[in-house]
């Protein structure tokens, strides 16, 4: 059986991606450098539990399309969303004042890269590896 017959092998690699964007960044953000930070407005701590639910819920429905639907290019196309917003924040900070790290946290490096510049890249690459693989060797419709 070809991966064209059964793409199993590229929904469990949606599948490890997705629930990586949906609930990583909910149990990285629920403490006090991130929505508990005392130097938070309000509004901000909002805005941030909003993203976090926002990215849980659009992970479950990534997760919906791929094992009930069958659907493989659109939960990718998703995640892939979901990076860009990462790559624009980042890559805008300068604009309105953001940073990648924390003041009053710790920075983390992983192969002497920032870790979430680390752990973006790592998730980009594999989405676009995917949708190839997906693309090429999923099933056509």
């Amino acid at each position: 059986m070809s991966m064209k017959d059964n793409p199993l092998f590229i929904k469990i690699v949606i599948t490890a991606v997705t629930i990586f964007y949906g609930i990583v960044p909910a149990i990285a953000d629920l403490n006090e450098t991130h929505l508990f930070s005392p130097g938070w407005s309000p509004h901000a701590r909002f805005h941030g539990a909003w993203f976090l639910a926002f990215s849980a819920g659009i992970a479950g429905v990534a997760l919906f399309l791929t094992w009930l639907r069958g659907e493989l290019i659109v939960p990718i196309v998703i995640g892939l969303m979901f990076v860009s917003g990462f790559w624009a924040a980042a890559l805008l900070s300068s604009l309105y004042g953001g940073a990648l790290i924390d003041p009053n946290g710790y920075e983390q490096r992983i192969l002497g890269v920032e870790s979430n510049v680390f752990l973006f890249s790592v998730i980009t690459l594999i989405l676009l590896c995917t949708l190839i693989a997906a693309v090429l060797w999923g099933p056509k419709r």
